[in-house]
């Protein structure tokens, strides 16, 4: 993989406590986080996390929303952050 020639890597990891779970022991890992934990309505509706490799690579630690999560989005599909101490 190389940044030139690749947009990001996906990686689905299940559901939101294991995005979370993610940020957290990047965070304590000392990486590069990009975007934290949020909840994303539009297009995709998914549960993400952005973290950068040292070689400036994109990737994207995710989980598709369920269908009770999807019943909940709000009307104005602004993500949701799902780590407070991220604010």
């Amino acid at each position: 993989m190389h940044h030139d020639t690749l947009c990001h890597l996906g990686i689905d990891v299940g559901d939101k406590a294991a995005v979370i779970d993610v940020y957290h022991r990047a965070r304590d890992f000392g990486a590069s986080v990009v975007k934290p934990p949020r909840t994303t309505w539009q297009e995709a509706p998914l549960h993400e996390l952005w973290l950068e490799d040292p070689d400036g690579n994109l990737v994207e630690i995710y989980a598709r929303l369920t269908d009770e999560e999807l019943s909940n989005m709000p009307q104005d599909h602004v993500p949701v952050l799902q780590a407070p101490e991220t604010v």
